[in-house]
């Protein structure tokens, strides 16, 4: 009996990014998902007004579920709510242009969602040079619900990747749209501070998508940044919180996985070869 593909709702905000665009948006269309009819595509293309070959690249690739809008916007987060508000998917991601997806990461997504106690998750932590390359690739450990709130990740430990991250469409419940757009930096970490309010975020040891690193890029700004993190958070990281940082970072490089994974500290899903599928 066949079943129903699930609908999945990308968004890409960009402006004047077309030596990155394409890249970016083949590798959504070209999912083994997608191709398979596993996922039904909603992708929004959101763009500020380009005036480079923009809108003739998102035109190349136009088909059924490729959505673009094309106008002035006020940054990248208010045309990131613009896409959000048009979403209609069961899952949701975004991805920016030059940023880009493994071919597998909407089926591996699919898998574990089919736990419904997961409402949202992260890969691993991939990083992509300008010629495209993975120049780093690491498996993050538990990400603990109340530090992401205080702003641990990004401030303290190491950030919550935005492209290996994916979560269900009810969860921007927790989001204020009209917040999110007058932020310049920090928009990403907006959104796990509100998802983590009432959810827990589940790592999957998997590649799922990576950040290429090219100059001019926002992420540059991390000073500025730390401070949006502390803005959103309302909360001033003290001597206790830098020394509870430091002592997991010691004892994440310190103690074997096994063992992590067997006192409970890591709660990582990973790929079941004897039982052919994903679990703790």
């Amino acid at each position: 009996m066949s079943t129903a593909p699930v609908r999945f709702s990308v968004v890409t905000p960009c402006f004047n990014a077309g030596r990155y665009l394409e890249e970016t948006m083949l590798s959504v269309l070209r999912q083994s998902a997608v191709l398979s009819g596993r996922v039904e595509l909603d992708y929004w293309i959101i763009d500020g007004g380009s005036t480079d070959d923009t809108a003739a690249i998102v035109e190349k690739h136009r088909r059924p579920g490729v959505n673009f809008v094309s106008e002035r916007d006020h940054g990248m987060y208010d045309a990131l709510v613009k896409g959000f508000r048009r979403v209609s998917g069961d899952i949701c991601c975004y991805i920016n242009a030059g940023d880009y997806y493994h071919p597998a990461a909407f089926d591996v997504v699919l898998d574990v969602m089919a736990d419904r106690s997961v409402s949202w998750l992260t890969g691993m932590y991939v990083i992509y040079n300008e010629k495209s390359q993975v120049v780093l690739a690491q498996q993050p450990h538990r990400r603990f619900r109340k530090w992401i709130r205080r702003g641990y990740y990004g401030r303290l430990l190491a950030h919550i990747q935005q492209e290996s991250t994916f979560w269900r469409s009810e969860l921007f419940s927790e989001v204020d749209f009209e917040r999110l757009p007058k932020l310049r930096l920090a928009g990403d970490f907006y959104l796990w501070h509100s998802f983590a309010r009432a959810h827990e975020l589940t790592i999957v040891s998997s590649y799922l998508g990576g950040f290429k690193r090219h100059a001019g890029q926002l992420s540059e700004q991390m000073g500025r940044y730390d401070a949006e993190v502390a803005a959103i958070c309302g909360y001033r990281l003290s001597l206790l919180d830098r020394l509870l940082a430091l002592g997991s970072r010691i004892w994440e490089k310190l103690v074997p996985r096994t063992l992590l994974i067997a006192s409970g500290y890591d709660r990582v899903v990973y790929w079941d070869n004897d039982r052919q599928r994903w679990g703790q």
